[in-house]
């Protein structure tokens, strides 16, 4: 009998510590939210654009912004926590602020789109492998326009910058992912 109460005052504390942890409330979406939260645990960079490379049959070249008929995005803010990486930009080829990520499951370092969230739900099964983006020592590749256009940024770690207050605006950003939703 001892030994039960000792059982059940131990599962009930670990239940109480559990229940008590800090789960922010976003948005109403599930799995948007869960992923808000995730990422506010994480890491956060500002990245800043180094150079912007066109491919061609397999042959790199370097090209200056003036040549691109899209307007690169010059900074972005980068949150990365574990298998996932949320960024806030301006602009993206479907008019989007922000974007969500998730790790390829065959090659570390690089993750791929995820699924749109302004109107519904962010859901985990829908990937576009078309775009994708590699983050590895605080450079970060990517391509949000065209696939044969890969932007390089050069990312700094906003270790003890930030308060819990201005992390929490950050993800907010997450919640008006098309750019028309902004105020």
């Amino acid at each position: 009998m001892k030994q039960t109460t000792k059982v059940i005052i131990y599962i009930f504390s670990i239940f109480v510590v559990l229940s008590c942890s800090e789960q922010h409330t976003y948005t109403d979406k599930k799995n948007l939210n869960d992923i808000l939260n995730s990422l506010s645990k994480g890491d956060f960079y500002s990245c800043k654009l180094d150079n912007i490379y066109k491919f061609k049959n397999s042959e790199q070249k370097k090209i200056h912004i003036k040549e691109v008929r899209y307007k690169i995005n010059k900074n972005i803010n980068l949150i990365h926590f574990e298998n996932k990486i949320g960024l806030i930009y301006k602009s993206d080829k479907w008019n989007h602020g922000n974007s969500i990520f998730l790790e390829d499951k065959k090659n570390k370092n690089i993750f791929n789109m995820g699924s749109f969230y302004d109107e519904n739900d962010f859901n985990y099964e829908i990937i576009n492998k078309q775009v994708s983006l590699k983050f590895y020592k605080n450079i970060l590749e990517l391509n949000l326009f065209d696939q044969t256009l890969k932007s390089v940024y050069s990312c700094i770690r906003l270790e003890k910058i930030l308060s819990e207050a201005l992390k929490k605006q950050l993800l907010e950003n997450f919640l008006y992912q098309n750019n028309s939703s902004r105020i």
